[in-house]
Order: structure tokens, then C-alpha cells, then sequence
């Protein structure tokens, strides 16, 4: 196992610990809110906003994921009848085009960031740029799996975590 590899599972199992905790806290929040709202007719403040924040986060790291554990959206009907050297071509240009939207993502995030990024959040007060920043950071895990995922297919092994059945 090269050390790549092994800086790939880590950094995927990190993600999917992140990404299950944050859900953990938009489920405990939503029971929460739900409790206080129809038992007590009560409220916690800032709660709709956490929960939504926290939903960002999860969309953006779970989007890294899903290309590093390989479970991303793809119909693979027509790519499944072509042979080995063929399909790898067209798994590498996927990578490189997937790659190429996230950079083109965090390339207009960063302005927008700067722009707006000094507004609080209603609620909590919390600056905006910690939320939009989600963006630049989902989308560079992304690029970095897309990376990886090349040099896999160039190698001519499969990652561990790859769960595609050929």
C-alpha cells in the first residue's frame, strides 16, 4: 500500500466521520426543534440556521466523498461495453472534466466570497464567508479526488474504496 493510498483512505474516512457527525446534529437539531415547537411552543434561536449551515457543509464535503469512495452520480451503461483501454480513457476525461467544473466553481466562489463574505448571518451573527468558504473547500477535495482518481486509472489498480463492479 503506497503512502498516496494510504493519505486517500484517511482523508475519506475523516470525511465520511465529518460528514455522518454533521448529520448526527442536523437530525438532533430537527428533533429538538420539533420537541420545543409542538410540545412547548417554544424555540431555539438560530436552530433553522445552524441546521441549514450545517446542511451546506454536508452537501459540499459529501460531494468529495462520493468521488473518493467512487459512489458518484454516472450512468455507466455504454461505458461498460467498451473495453479496458477505451473505458479508461473515457473514466480519465470524466475526472479531468468533473476537476475542471470544481475549478471553475472555486475560480467565481473566491470573488463572491470576498464580496460578501463580511455579512452576518441574521440570526447567529456569524460571518458569511465562514458558509460560503464551504464552496472553495468541497470543491478542492473534490479536485484532489479527481487527481487521485487519474493516477489510479493511469496505474492500471483500483482503489480500495472503489465498489464498481466490472
Amino acid at each position: 500500500m503506497t503512502s498516496l493510498h494510504r493519505v486517500e483512505k484517511f482523508m475519506t474516512r475523516l470525511l465520511e466521520v465529518i460528514v455522518t457527525l454533521f448529520f448526527f446534529f442536523i437530525l438532533s437539531i430537527t428533533i429538538t426543534l420539533v420537541i420545543m415547537r409542538y410540545g412547548f411552543n417554544a424555540a431555539i434561536i438560530g436552530g433553522n440556521e445552524a441546521m441549514n449551515y450545517l446542511f451546506i457543509y454536508t452537501t459540499a464535503l459529501g460531494a468529495a466523498v462520493s468521488i473518493g469512495s467512487d459512489e458518484h452520480i454516472k450512468i455507466t451503461f455504454l461505458v461498460d461495453k467498451l473495453k479496458a483501454g477505451p473505458r479508461k480513457i473515457v473514466n480519465i476525461v470524466k475526472y479531468l472534466l468533473v476537476a475542471f467544473i470544481n475549478a471553475v466553481m472555486i475560480w467565481y466562489s473566491l470573488p463572491w466570497i470576498h464580496s460578501t463574505g463580511y455579512f452576518e448571518s441574521p440570526v447567529l451573527r456569524i460571518p458569511s464567508w465562514i458558509v460560503q468558504i464551504s464552496v472553495p473547500i468541497g470543491c478542492s477535495l473534490v479536485i484532489l479526488y479527481c487527481l487521485y482518481r487519474i493516477y489510479i486509472e493511469n496505474a492500471g489498480r483500483k482503489s480500495s474504496l472503489n465498489r464498481v463492479n466490472t
